[in-house]
């Protein structure tokens, strides 16, 4: 299907001076943008722009992004990229539920380390390291501080939770992680007992207030 400008900026929920700036920035590739109308690759390549806006990417990082790595389509495969296995921040951030900022502010406290750099400089992480986004997101729910995450990081390993790392370790090293992990895991345990106790508490009063109160309904309470 063919567009004209203003139709392309209509599908895209843009306005025509928006995608102008767009097409100015060379956020599209050539063979889409060189032409009087544009076709359905320049509707995916928009939407991909649209998504890395509401990451936080600004347009000249988004016009460097397509240049080195491509832009992911809507269905996310990519346009034009041979680093199937690898993620940028964006990718990272949106994959693992936070932000670009946090990945960047992980990224400075030692937390999280991209395995390479592409050739325009952008940082780039390997699929496994959603994972361990997730995990950090995790443990913060237990109120652990990032300098905390970080020692508990030691000793989960990488991957999480995988023997790498250990062989060759001198038996005081694996004493000390061992008592280290066992010690998390009680407190995980006293934690989910905790939390049971907690939730039945909550649990014995909504029903007392669900016997006086039914949502949804105006009025006084139940006699």
């Amino acid at each position: 299907m063919k567009y004209s400008l203003k139709e392309l900026a209509k599908k895209l929920d843009v306005s025509a001076e928006t995608l102008t700036g767009w097409l100015e920035k060379e956020l599209f590739a050539s063979s889409v943008a060189n032409t009087d109308y544009f076709n359905d690759a320049a509707v995916r390549e928009g939407e991909a722009i649209k998504k890395f806006l509401t990451m936080g990417y600004t347009l000249p990082e988004i016009a460097k992004i397509r240049k080195e790595i491509g832009l992911p389509s809507k269905d996310g495969a990519k346009v034009q990229t041979a680093l199937t296995d690898r993620l940028t921040v964006g990718e990272l951030a949106e994959r693992g539920g936070v932000n670009t900022r946090t990945i960047k502010f992980w990224e400075e406290k030692g937390l999280i380390q991209p395995c390479q750099r592409s050739e325009g400089g952008f940082r780039l992480f390997m699929a496994q390291d959603v994972e361990m986004v997730k995990f950090i997101k995790d443990l913060q729910t237990f109120n652990y501080t990032l300098s905390e995450i970080g020692n508990i990081l030691k000793l989960t390993g990488k991957p999480l939770g995988s023997a790498e790392g250990l062989e060759g370790q001198p038996a005081s090293e694996l004493e000390k992680i061992h008592s280290a992990l066992e010690y998390l895991i009680t407190r995980m345990r006293e934690t989910r007992q905790a939390s049971l106790r907690v939730e039945a508490l909550f649990a014995k009063r909504l029903k007392s207030v669900a016997r006086l109160y039914k949502p949804g309904k105006k009025g006084d309470a139940v006699p």
